[in-house]
């Protein structure tokens, strides 16, 4: 039996590289990108990606899973507009003029952020208030333009807001430093305060936030099943889902599993967010090197609705913090001993 084909974007990055070798047991998979080293070379912020439709129509696709985009916190406004939702359009208008009837799209819990709702819901957007950062506001702009894309000959649109992203959940491989990581980073740098302080650690945070940490495999393995899902099922129209944990992991225990894993002796943490957040992330910059832009995440991540998530995945998809947090901690150990 002939393997349906896709078209696939982002597969040569972090997360891309999990995904692409599992979609190969399923699919037929023509990867799209620069590097002149994948099945397709094509540039999402050209007109068409620079491609020649004509000659790829004989593809006959099935799928279109786009992956691509920019990643950077710190990002202008014009980067963030090619890559997250001008780099979208063009890929809609590719999959429309491939006569592709599924696309695939992975945003982040990030477009979410300005969420009002006590848990959110994975359509949600919310534009009445100012975006953290280009970055979130640049995803939730793609998502909107996913959303009411006019399409012509794609029937289903799936949207899959992603967690954060963390090592595997086998050897906790990481490739950079990143969200939960950093916590470790700047406790390392004022581990002498840390040792003396005389009483608990006041430290930033909330005690009703949950960090959507994700092990990348299982969010590689759920994007599969996802492709799998839509090419069954069918869907049709808009819709979205969270890819993020049932429960989530603590503010509180990030910092007690952090200080537990660089062996740092303390008295105890008490959360607070008491005073202004722009003076916490001031003072945590200053002190202990804590990106501003990671920390306000920290402090301010959402409880995420993943009912219809575990309909398609089922209920156990993703492990929660304690059940790789051993390897986690030995990925980010590997990565900061050889850099």
């Amino acid at each position: 039996m002939t393997k349906p084909r896709i078209l696939v974007t982002g597969g040569t990055g972090f997360l891309g590289k999990k995904v692409v070798p599992l979609l190969r047991e399923k699919f037929e998979v023509d990867v799209l990108s620069r590097s002149g080293k994948t099945e397709v070379q094509g540039d999402l912020t050209q007109w068409n990606a620079g491609l020649d439709l004509e000659a790829l129509k004989d593809k006959n696709y099935s799928l279109f899973l786009h992956m691509a985009g920019l990643y950077d916190l710190t990002a202008s406004k014009v980067d963030c507009y090619q890559h997250n939702i001008s780099s979208m359009g063009i890929a809609l208008k590719v999959a429309d003029a491939l006569k592709i009837p599924y696309f695939v799209n992975t945003s982040t819990v990030a477009a979410g952020i300005n969420s009002s709702l006590g848990s959110v819901k994975p359509y949600d957007l919310n534009f009445s208030k100012s975006f953290p950062d280009a970055y979130s506001e640049s995803k939730a702009l793609g998502e909107q333009l996913l959303q009411n894309w006019a399409a012509q000959l794609i029937r289903g649109r799936v949207n899959l807001r992603l967690g954060v992203l963390v090592g595997d959940s086998k050897k906790g491989t990481i490739e950079r430093i990143d969200g939960p990581y950093h916590s470790a980073e700047a406790f390392n740098k004022i581990r002498a305060m840390i040792e003396s302080f005389p009483t608990s650690l006041p430290l930033p945070g909330n005690a009703q936030t949950r960090l959507p940490l994700v092990p990348v495999d299982k969010a590689a393995e759920a994007i599969v099943k996802f492709c799998d899902w839509a090419l069954s099922s069918q869907p049709q129209g808009y819709q979205s889902y969270h890819l993020t944990p049932t429960y989530g992991l603590g503010v509180k225990e990030l910092y007690v599993s952090a200080l537990k894993y660089q062996a740092i002796p303390h008295r105890g943490i008490t959360l607070f967010d008491q005073i202004s957040e722009s003076v916490i992330l001031k003072v945590s910059k200053f002190l202990a090197k804590f990106p501003e832009e990671e920390l306000h995440y920290l402090m301010n991540f959402p409880i995420y609705d993943t009912t219809a998530t575990r309909e398609v995945l089922g209920e156990n998809w993703c492990p929660e913090f304690k059940e790789y947090e051993q390897v986690f901690w030995s990925g980010y150990e590997e990565f900061v001993s050889h850099r």
